[in-house]
């Protein structure tokens, strides 16, 4: 009898613990089945150790949290561990420089702001849209008079190439340097 409640628990806590195989973990994680096969090289925890004939079997809990932590590790990097506080400041002071070349740039009309870039661009986007908008009732008469398929063919790409001409022949720079005053 106290075997059989053994067995029981022993089942309770495989049920509560989701053990797969190498392609169910490779799913779960979104991994291809070589990178699955590296991160095991790398340490990740297995149930049971494959091979002649018997399947890797993994704790998928304990292989998401052990994923997740080397992604973080990787992601944060070892700062404490691979870099001295004399590299940090340098890098710092080479973020410092280039933040400060950026500034001057902007000072000296170089650079816009982003912000002034996409008012420009969604400006001149408008503007084609209405001369796009426009042409059912400026062509209308025209593409009923037309007596065959050429000559309507002509008559829309006349006029698609007038409305796109006028955001070619714009100058962005100006609207930008019009958009800074």
């Amino acid at each position: 009898m106290g075997e059989v409640k053994k067995k029981k628990q022993k089942t309770e806590k495989q049920t509560a613990q989701a053990v797969v195989d190498m392609q169910g973990l490779a799913l779960a994680l979104g991994l291809s089945l070589p990178t699955v096969r590296a991160r095991v090289r790398e340490g990740m925890p297995c149930v049971q150790e494959g091979g002649r004939g018997k399947a890797w079997k993994f704790d998928l809990a304990e292989c998401v949290a052990w994923h997740t932590e080397r992604a973080v590790s990787k992601a944060v990097g070892d700062v404490e561990d691979g870099i001295s506080k004399g590299e940090l400041e340098r890098l710092l002071l080479v973020e410092e420089l280039k933040i400060k070349r950026v500034s001057a740039a902007r000072e000296l009309g170089e650079v816009a702001p982003i912000e002034e870039m996409e008012r420009v661009i969604a400006s001149a986007f408008v503007e084609v849209r209405q001369a796009m908008l426009a042409l059912p009732d400026r062509l209308a008469l025209r593409v009923m008079a037309a007596t065959d398929e050429t000559a309507v063919k002509e008559i829309l790409r006349e006029e698609i190439d007038l409305a796109l001409s006028s955001l070619a022949e714009t100058d962005l720079l100006e609207k930008i340097e019009d958009a800074a005053d």
